[in-house]
């Protein structure tokens, strides 16, 4: 099953237009390569958001990764993404406080989120009902 790495919309400028999600830097402008970041893999669905840590998540685009291997220019690292699905959809009433609502990027583990992202997938992009 893929990972779901939600980006926060105001770090998200330009992914859309390029087909690309860049990783973050940390404040002293390095690379912020840790753990989450070096996990996302092709296929992964990636999410651009803007949230409130205690009201509500706004999901603006719906990404899928494309290569396992990044692409360097200058001092970005891009990874390729197809965006699949663009729009708003609130997401609203979770059972848990959204901790990680204002990082750049993180995993998203919430499994409510993970649905919902799926629904907003294609057709192509679904898992298939039989069993």
């Amino acid at each position: 099953m893929a990972a779901f790495f939600g980006i926060e919309e105001r770090n998200a400028q330009g992914f859309i237009d390029k087909s690309i999600v860049c990783l973050p830097h940390s404040p002293d402008g390095k690379l912020d390569l840790h753990s989450v970041v070096s996990a996302i893999k092709n296929e992964d669905i990636v999410f651009i958001k803007h949230c409130t840590p205690r009201a509500s998540l706004q999901i603006k685009a719906v990404g899928v990764v494309r290569s396992d291997y990044p692409n360097e220019s200058g001092p970005e690292v891009c990874l390729p993404v197809e965006w699949v699905w663009q729009g708003e959809k609130v997401l609203e009433n979770f059972d848990e406080i959204l901790s990680l609502c204002g990082n750049a990027l993180y995993e998203e583990h919430n499994i409510m989120v993970q649905r919902e992202i799926i629904n907003l997938l294609p057709e192509r992009y679904q898992l298939s009902q039989q069993g």
